[in-house]
């Protein structure tokens, strides 16, 4: 009966590990802008305040309901705007090393529940 509730109880860690990696991993894609937040942001005060990617914004020029139903003149600006700046080098925003961590943090999880199973039983 013991045997059964330690396997039980790897299986229940594992699911649980595998749970917050797939989560950890996913988090970059509910955090990243929307084409309709960067062109508000723009339109609002004629410049970005917020640290956008590369591909974020070119997901604003892409976008079908801005192109349908944006001001032409916004868009125009925000491409001249775009093209003018400087922005092929981004702030640190410290989220590399969180990343470094967190699969630190996972890797001697994992070694711990290995060596643990490992164990025999007196």
């Amino acid at each position: 009966m013991v045997r059964v509730d330690r396997i039980w109880a790897k299986r229940l860690g594992l699911g649980l590990v595998l749970a917050f990696l797939i989560a950890f991993m996913m988090s970059g894609i509910a955090l990243a802008a929307t084409p309709q937040e960067i062109y508000d942001d723009y339109a609002a005060d004629g410049k970005l305040d917020g640290d956008y990617t590369r591909a974020e914004i070119e997901a604003v020029f892409s976008d079908p309901v801005l192109a349908q139903y944006g001001d032409p003149d916004v868009l125009d600006r925000l491409k001249s705007y775009v093209n003018a700046s400087d922005r092929s080098v981004f702030p640190f925003t410290g989220a590399q090393m969180l990343m470094i961590f967190g699969g630190g943090v996972v890797l001697v999880g994992l070694g711990v529940m290995l060596r643990r199973g490992r164990r025999e039983e007196p």
